[in-house]
């Protein structure tokens, strides 16, 4: 038996974060805000800290994009950089990429995560390790982030993206 009690968690509510009718092109995207509750031991019981993410709808000739599953069109990340906790970019012009973030993309170019404050690159076609063994779309392309953006998960409900939990951690 236990001795010691699970941990606390509030749970946070599921969350609509984008219509499918916003997303119907390939490297469409919205940014969004995702409020994620756990308990704090105080009068209010629970916190609410506000995390921004981005969803994308990728190209159906990305690698693992299954034009006959919904759930495979879009990558949905935290935009919370993983080096030191700046808020990072969708770099869709190839030119900004290049001088803003002192990434110059292959051929065929397409559209990047991006962070000004010390210019990760997170290329959302391709997957990376997250540390812990699970392939995560925004392959760190350029600049020191150790990892992938973390990840949202994501029910795709009454034509809605709707999010169902986040990852977990901090930066560095």
């Amino acid at each position: 038996k236990a001795t010691m009690a699970p941990p606390d968690e509030a749970g946070s509510a599921d969350q609509i974060v984008a219509e499918l009718s916003d997303l119907k092109n390939p490297w469409d995207f919205k940014d969004f805000i995702y409020v994620r509750t756990s308990v704090e031991y105080s009068s209010q019981k629970t916190q609410g800290a506000k995390i921004p993410g981005f969803v994308v709808r990728l190209p159906n000739d990305v690698p693992g994009v299954d034009p006959a599953d919904q759930k495979t069109w879009f990558v949905v990340v935290q935009r919370i950089c993983p080096h030191l906790g700046c808020t990072f970019n969708f770099i869709t012009n190839p030119s900004e990429l290049h001088g803003g973030y002192n990434y110059k993309p292959p051929e065929p170019v397409h559209p990047y995560f991006a962070c000004p404050c010390h210019l990760s690159v997170y290329d959302p076609t391709r997957k990376q390790d997250n540390g812990t063994g699970t392939l995560l779309r925004g392959k760190v392309v350029s600049g020191p982030a150790p990892r992938p953006p973390r990840f949202m998960k994501f029910d795709i409900k009454g034509g809605q993206i709707v999010i169902t939990d986040t990852e977990g951690g901090g930066v560095g």
